[in-house]
């Protein structure tokens, strides 16, 4: 049975309309996380509230330089942006992409064989040497590592890993064994296996997958039996589905070394991600979850039905972070198409990745994100369920699409407004007499005073602003509170 913890009430509510928003304070080490009590969110091992948002470097381990190169500055330079920006997750591909050798030449296994990792004495001068020096790094800045093991999509049906599990058990073992007890690492299984025959509903690669988090599980406890059985409760694990829309929850929910699950919902124009939370929202057992691949900044549509000369905007982005959060996400991932394919100088990649990853640091998107998780970390956190009631008649369909949260003690609820369409919002959602209105904007993070209003009843409230890109959140908050005016 896996860990968890009791759920403590958020102290020192900062309510978005009157102050500035809690920024988390950096520590010496990062706390092991772990499933909250109510199965909705990830707290850490001492029980406080976890915003999960993440960057994806799908390639990075295969690609990165430890120093500055002709071709790229050093992977220091990528982590320091990131932790800059308030990321906390990298989500990466530990063995997979481009073989099994990374850019300083070293190869991972013996002869190709993945039940025999190449383990040189000595420091700096193999495979898993750069690995830990990864994993240190990346935790020097407080940044976890959400790392899947292998890309599934990529194992042809002969690989030893799937038609050996014992092979599949042993890498797991080995990685267990040396990262399962670092605090800062993530599992994830799997990895977008779409085409026919790839992903775990073929029973060999079930078998494979369960092998694997066995191995890993067994690796962290001390246990080396291949016999289907560990201490799931040693490591947090997730599985990352194929595209489209799909959630692990298809799959493997009720699996149980998975923890948490995990949406893709591909690159494009025109999604609604939200349907997707909401359907794994309402599964049982009841399992966090949140987009993890959606909307790459500046990538083009992966959807050939779409217009393929225009790339993806911030404003794409944005709707994708906080329609995923909204609809009950615990947190978000977001990703750039010249970061998840590590792009380095004179590179160009599939669908339109031409930036090398250096230079798309500083996206407009990223740095949006901050604002986000800035706003989910000022409210009470645990207590925060969706609920569409709030919003009073339609709440509007593809681009217009109003998606609303709050908190289940009726202290605050958010309005997500994409293009600035005005809304009908019951007030009577929150508790007491008055309520606290402020307009709060994505793109900034900054807030506009609307004022105070007699609750139990419902108003109309029209953002500053309206249009493709002008997004807002109505932030609504009990007066009681007497929290300042902004």
């Amino acid at each position: 049975m896996k860990a968890i913890t009791q759920i403590v009430r958020t102290v020192g509510f900062v309510t978005i309309c009157c102050a500035g928003l809690l920024v988390a304070r950096a520590g010496a080490e990062l706390p092991r996380l772990q499933v909250s009590r109510n199965g909705r969110f990830l707290v850490t091992e001492d029980g406080k509230p976890f915003f999960w948002l993440g960057d994806t470097a799908w390639r990075m381990v295969n690609k990165a330089s430890r120093s500055n190169t002709s071709s790229q500055p050093s992977l220091l330079r990528y982590f320091d942006s990131r932790a800059a920006k308030g990321f906390n997750v990298i989500q990466t591909v530990v063995v997979g992409f481009g073989g099994q050798v990374n850019a300083a030449g070293h190869t991972a296994f013996i002869d190709g064989d993945w039940a025999r990792s190449r383990v040189v004495p000595g420091p700096a001068n193999d495979y898993w040497d750069d690995m830990d020096w990864i994993v240190d790094q990346a935790a020097k800045r407080r940044l976890y590592l959400a790392l899947l093991p292998f890309w599934l999509n990529t194992l042809p049906d002969n690989s030893p890993l799937v038609t050996k599990p014992a092979v599949a058990y042993r890498y797991g073992h080995f990685l267990g064994e040396r990262y399962g007890r670092r605090s800062s690492v993530i599992w994830v299984l799997g990895g977008d296996a779409g085409r026919p025959g790839k992903n775990v509903d073929h029973p060999a690669r079930l078998a494979m997958i369960r092998a694997l988090a066995e191995g890993i599980a067994d690796g962290v406890s001390g246990e080396d039996k291949f016999d289907g059985k560990a201490d799931w409760g040693t490591s947090l694990m997730t599985y990352h589905p194929p595209g489209r829309g799909r959630s692990s929850s298809l799959w493997v929910h009720t699996e149980p070394w998975h923890d948490f699950n995990m949406i893709q919902t591909t690159t494009m124009f025109a999604f609604a991600n939200y349907e997707t939370v909401r359907a794994d929202y309402n599964k049982t057992p009841t399992k966090p979850t949140l987009d993890a691949e959606v909307a790459y900044e500046d990538s083009l549509s992966l959807n050939k039905d779409e217009p393929q000369n225009r790339r993806i905007s911030p404003w794409d982005v944005r709707r994708a972070a906080y329609w995923n959060v909204f609809a009950g996400g615990f947190g978000h991932t977001y990703g750039h198409r010249s970061n998840i394919q590590w792009v380095r100088e004179g590179e160009r990649t599939s669908f339109g990745g031409h930036i090398p990853w250096a230079k798309a640091l500083d996206a407009p998107g990223a740095g949006q994100m901050a604002h986000l998780k800035r706003l989910m970390e000022s409210l009470p956190f645990l207590s925060r369920v969706p609920d569409q009631s709030v919003i009073a008649g339609e709440a509007g369909k593809g681009f217009d699409h109003a998606r609303a949260t709050r908190d289940s003690n009726g202290t605050y609820a958010l309005v997500y407004l994409p293009t600035g369409k005005p809304m009908n919002i019951r007030l009577g959602a929150l508790r007491g007499e008055k309520l606290k209105a402020c307009w709060f904007g994505p793109r900034n993070g900054t807030t506009q005073r609307i004022g105070e209003f007699a609750a139990r009843r419902t108003r109309r409230f029209t953002p500053p602003t309206s249009g493709h890109g002008q997004d807002w959140v109505l932030v609504l908050s009990d007066k009681s509170w007497n929290l300042p005016a902004p």
